[in-house]
């Protein structure tokens, strides 16, 4: 499926779903909104959101729980949250944000969407998700730390949190180990995972610190 693909998809539930319309657009203001956060933001919110319909389709999840989550899995961020904190926090403000954007759910359906986003991390933050529909938003946003773009993302994620060359290094190398929820998920992101354990090594070699005797 290409990225032309989930885009058409993305375009269809955007029009058939006013809940996740209302969700959507939201959410895009308020991450538009917060300048101070350059990779936790809404280009990488939207990314996830087309992962999340390649993989929670293949898996016959509930699109209408998977969707709206993986929109709003990092809005801890928009209420001070750390990087190891901002999936509860998220999910513990989860009314207070749909409040405020007039967003209408069940609480049924809102308790769903609040599980979801407190396990995203998944196995980085030993967290494990039990539905399927929070499995599928977990993968959505592992699979952002792999390939050429993941690569990418992840070192703008550490540069937000001013981590040193040596703490993304070794965050690099650390993210080998992630696991993925579904059988999706992985076939996806084991090509993927290659790219970004090769860079990981190279970044290490040219990192190597010189011999004081050399300075």
């Amino acid at each position: 499926m290409t990225t032309m693909d989930l885009r058409h998809k993305l375009k269809r539930y955007l029009e058939t779903d006013p809940d996740f319309r209302a969700v959507y657009y939201h959410t895009r203001g308020r991450f538009d909104a917060a300048s101070q956060l350059t990779a936790h933001n809404w280009e990488h919110a939207r990314r996830d959101t087309l992962n999340a319909i390649k993989i929670g389709e293949a898996e016959s999840a509930d699109m209408s729980i998977v969707l709206p989550a993986t929109v709003m899995h990092d809005i801890g961020f928009l209420y001070g949250a750390t990087g190891r904190t901002h999936g509860s926090i998220g999910a513990d403000k989860l009314d207070e944000y749909m409040n405020e954007g007039g967003i209408k759910s069940s609480d049924a359906k809102r308790e769903k969407i609040a599980e979801c986003i407190r396990t995203h991390k998944g196995s980085m933050h030993g967290e494990r998700p039990q539905s399927l529909e929070a499995k599928v938003v977990s993968d959505a946003d592992m699979l952002e730390k792999f390939g050429p773009v993941g690569v990418y993302q992840g070192i703008r994620t550490f540069t937000e949190f001013n981590l040193d060359a040596a703490e993304i290094i070794r965050r690099l190398h650390r993210d080998s180990d992630l696991m993925f929820q579904t059988k999706t998920g992985q076939a996806l992101g084991e090509p993927l995972r290659a790219f970004a354990g090769e860079f990981a090594v190279a970044l290490g070699k040219a990192y190597e610190p010189y011999d004081e005797d050399e300075s």
